[in-house]
């Protein structure tokens, strides 16, 4: 299977009509399920339903914004819940489905963490992460991925791996991140997702934002696991037209396979 995250920066902010290049970008992927992060209702409405080819989809609005969060499936799904709705779980922007792929329950959330309250990161991701263990006996197979607006030295994602606590919590079973354990395995680097050198949004301005990779997925720890066979970035070509990548994030698609 093929899992992808992708925030395609939602299009009726910065320059350029890059429509063309967001749908272009999510058909490419080729990816089974894939989330996407900053979707604005009429975006999803108008060209995700009508213009890419997945028969299974989802939306959850931001609150108190005009841009949300989208689920393109290729297989139908048993459950869907947005997280943004509950004040259990701390109005987290973060939507989830159940689905079933070859005889395994899959428990695949999509999400978007604050970009400006580290503390609302926190309470989010407790809150995300025990509504997922609350969910996993439901489920083979837990993934959840998105933009987690935060590197690989945060609190929240040393907290998925269980190395830390957050507020006396812990994440247990604890979550495998798979872009930084593909690179490891593999002896390359690891490349990032909002890249404040290369990509073009940032107009080569940058002299202080350090580059990092925003954008994971990550599976929960378990007795059914899975191989991970590859890892790889999309979105990252510049267009002629528009002077853009499509976004100013870089997607990111895992290839797994089930472990027997």
């Amino acid at each position: 299977m093929k899992w992808a995250t992708y925030n395609v920066w939602n299009e009726n902010k910065g320059r350029g009509n890059r429509t063309l290049q967001i749908l272009d970008e999510v058909c490419r992927t080729g990816a089974d399920i894939i989330g996407l992060q900053e979707v604005t209702p009429d975006f999803y409405e108008k060209h995700l339903l009508r213009q890419v080819d997945y028969p299974y989809c989802v939306y959850g609005k931001y609150l108190d914004e005009e841009e949300g969060l989208a689920i393109l499936s290729r297989y139908p799904f048993d459950f869907s819940f947005f997280l943004g709705t509950s004040k259990e779980y701390a109005y987290a922007a973060a939507l989830h489905i159940i689905l079933r792929v070859q005889g395994r329950r899959i428990s695949f959330l999509n999400l978007h963490l604050p970009w400006d309250s580290a503390r609302r990161k926190e309470e989010q991701i407790l809150a995300i992460d025990r509504y997922l263990h609350e969910q996993a006996a439901l489920a083979d197979y837990s993934v959840m991925l998105g933009d987690f607006n935060g590197s690989l030295n945060s609190s929240v994602h040393r907290y998925l791996l269980g190395e830390q606590t957050i507020d006396g919590m812990e994440a247990k079973p604890y979550w495998y991140e798979l872009s930084s354990a593909y690179a490891v395995l593999h002896g390359i680097p690891l490349k990032p997702t909002l890249d404040f050198i290369h990509n073009p949004r940032w107009e080569r301005k940058n002299t202080t934002d350090i580059p990092y990779a925003a954008d994971r997925i990550y599976v929960m720890d378990g007795i059914h696991s899975v191989v991970l066979k590859q890892v790889e970035q999309f979105g990252t070509e510049i267009s002629p037209t528009t002077g853009l990548c499509a976004s100013d994030h870089y997607g990111v698609m895992a290839y797994i396979e089930w472990k027997e």
